[in-house]
């Protein structure tokens, strides 16, 4: 009965393991979207009201960027200082990140159509790779989560 009791703790820790791998792909897909989201409202807030960054950022709102504490970070230091605050907290890979931080550190630095310019341009680039994320999640999201269903298999079986 232990020995029974052991093997499914295993089965589901092992699947447990692998839902979670699945959920940083899902994750990192979702900040992306949400980053997508910010860019245009940023560009459409420049380019309808001639808005400050300061109340455009306080204007914003997304659970997501909420949840790992970027809107926290961008609303009291800036973008690129935000983005290097919560490097941990983020899902993002090493050249997502640096495509946010080089438009975050462009912002501010043209007149008004060179700012929605500026947030078009960028709003498409992470657009694409909000894609990207997507299609991983989808096919890589299924390995993780199959892989570690069957390894908790594998060992459940090895066990009894």
């Amino acid at each position: 009965m232990i020995r029974l009791l052991g093997a499914i703790m295993i089965f589901f820790a092992c699947s447990a393991a692998g839902f979670f791998c699945s959920s940083t792909y899902r994750r990192r897909a979702r900040q992306l979207e949400a980053f997508t989201a910010l860019i245009s409202h940023i560009g459409a807030e420049i380019d309808s009201f001639l808005a400050p960054l300061d109340t455009i950022y306080a204007s914003f709102d997304n659970r997501t960027l909420e949840e790992c504490s970027f809107m926290t970070a961008l609303r009291e230091n800036g973008g690129v200082v935000a983005m290097q605050i919560c490097r941990r907290s983020l899902s993002l890979t090493d050249s997502e990140r640096a495509e946010l931080e080089r438009f975050f550190s462009g912002l501010g630095h043209h007149a008004a159509g060179g700012e929605a310019k500026h947030c078009a341009y960028f709003e498409k680039r992470i657009g694409e790779l909000a894609d990207t994320a997507r299609s991983e999640y989808a096919s890589k999201g299924r390995v993780c989560r199959t892989l570690g269903m069957l390894f908790g298999i594998m060992l459940t079986l090895v066990l009894l």
